[in-house]
């Protein structure tokens, strides 16, 4: 997208751009932005419900605690013993991703739960991926379940629990190795799901010493894969809700039950599932959550020449002075606090607002977020800039950089530090109410100290902003280049 003095390119990837353009190309572009934010929203919320199953008796429960972290007599523990303790499923929220919860299912085999009727009397359709736990060899049991899920069509690991247990006892044997006795555990695995022509993850774990084998493994597997995972099952999710076979109002009752979805989430859904029902099929609606996830926020941070601009990036990028010196420049800068977002110094707006506000207006609608800097509020530019980005309907906040030079200059006041910045607070808020923009932030901030003044405030509370808007600002980008597609498919027609 071209913009005065530079280019912000484009916000997902070409690939992404074509795949979903060409999905929405008949669905109504009124209904886009809403709808998608409906949806994503949702996203945002879904709980992906992971059961661990197996055996009873394998060490389910004791994974669980493993997983969570917590010892087996803690308070919020799930309960174990050498007799049959689960009877009811049992959640458990997995601490490193606040989107998994975790259940903890009765053992397969028992008088209580029969291998036979297992499955149906757990309902396996309830949830979006399993943990089959096994322990000390495999069983009839454990392929009976992973051709189940695997029938389902639904992810899976394979966990080998209590492998110390098996360790000490192969110890005993002549040219034992621990190596070569993990070896022959994990091919022993290997063999019964590659015949099935399955390739799951396999993990040989203790859960009691989580130190050693692949409990870390495990978890950092699981966390990595999280996302990936959680697009998949959540499109699998809306196909059961709305699939109108027998088991969806069973599906749908649970699903409400254990707070998976609300009430008004389901009739929302039913809104968009009839706006995008010809438009959107599963793999297209992947698509655009996985565009989503690396969707590319651009945040300018403005102000006139001298105010400061490029300092406050460097102290938000945590790099030294002078790393970013050019006026309007033409690379953005990236920071690993701030994942997939492009931070853009543009200063010297004086002179483009003095050629062209209207230029201005359309150089700003490139961007997401703006943080609109100040040294001289006499000076009506920071003014006129949020006056901009309220047109626009989009977010911004005030920066008072240099206020070390601003108190500075009152030493001679006879007052505090603090009360000369709560007066100038007190000022500033009045020119922003006299200016109609009452709503806005101030942060004061010195750039070259990150400790001092409101510098640490105004990172927690940007980080927590561009959260939060990136749904909706990814709905409107969507729109966008849905409604320049159809605009360019009308254009070459016409011609």
């Amino acid at each position: 997208m071209e913009t005065i003095g530079f280019s912000v390119p484009q916000k997902i990837s070409e690939e992404y751009v074509n795949k979903i353009t060409e999905a929405l190309q008949s669905t109504s572009s009124e209904k886009i932005p809403q709808q998608l934010m409906t949806l994503l929203k949702l996203y945002d919320r879904f709980k992906m419900d992971v059961a661990v199953t197996g055996d009873s008796g394998s060490g389910k429960s004791t994974l669980i605690n493993a997983l969570i972290g917590l010892d087996h007599d803690a308070r919020g523990a799930a309960p174990t013993g050498v007799v049959e303790t689960t009877m009811e499923p049992a959640m458990y929220q997995y601490p490193d991703c606040p989107h998994v919860r975790l259940w903890d299912l009765p053992g397969m085999g028992t008088p209580s739960f029969t291998s036979k009727s297992y499955v149906d009397t757990i309902n396996f359709s309830l949830y979006d991926m399993f943990f089959v736990v096994i322990s000390e060899r495999f069983r009839e049991n454990n392929m009976l379940l992973i051709d189940e899920i695997h029938k389902q069509k639904k992810p899976f690991y394979v966990i080998r629990t209590k492998v110390d247990n098996d360790l000490r006892a192969e110890s005993r044997k002549q040219n034992f190795t621990e190596t070569g006795a993990l070896t022959i555990m994990r091919n022993e695995c290997l063999k019964y799901v590659e015949e099935k022509n399955l390739h799951p993850h396999i993990f040989l774990v203790s859960a009691h010493d989580t130190q050693n084998y692949e409990m870390q493994n495990l978890k950092d597997t699981f966390e990595k894969e999280a996302s990936e995972l959680k697009r998949e099952v959540f499109s699998c999710f809306l196909v059961r809700m709305f699939s109108g076979d027998m088991k969806q109002r069973t599906y749908m009752h649970r699903a409400l039950q254990s707070g998976k979805i609300s009430e008004k989430e389901v009739l929302d859904l039913r809104t968009f599932c009839k706006c995008f029902d010809a438009a959107i099929g599963t793999e297209t609606l992947m698509t655009i959550l996985e565009a989503l996830d690396h969707f590319r926020l651009d945040v300018a941070i403005l102000g006139e020449t001298g105010s400061g601009v490029s300092t406050l990036l460097n102290g938000l990028m945590r790099q030294r002075n002078g790393a970013f010196s050019s006026v309007l420049a033409e690379m953005p800068a990236t920071s690993p606090q701030y994942p997939n977002v492009r931070f853009w110094a543009v200063s010297g707006i004086e002179n483009i607002m003095v050629n062209s506000l209207e230029g201005m207006e359309e150089m700003l609608d490139n961007f997401d977020f703006y943080v609109l800097t100040v040294t001289e509020w006499k000076k009506a530019h920071h003014i006129d800039l949020a006056r901009v980005v309220q047109k626009l309907r989009k977010k911004y906040h005030f920066v008072q950089t240099k206020i070390d030079c601003y108190l500075q200059a009152q030493e001679d006041l006879c007052c505090s530090e603090t009360e000369i910045q709560d007066g100038f607070r007190a000022q500033c808020a009045e020119e922003l109410q006299m200016a109609k923009l009452e709503n806005s932030q101030l942060f004061l901030i010195n750039s070259l100290d990150r400790n001092a003044f409101d510098f640490v405030s105004l990172e927690s509370v940007l980080g927590s902003d561009l959260d939060t808007i990136r749904t909706s600002a990814f709905a409107y980008y969507v729109d966008r280049i849905v409604r320049n597609k159809k605009q360019a498919q009308s254009t070459c027609q016409i011609l």
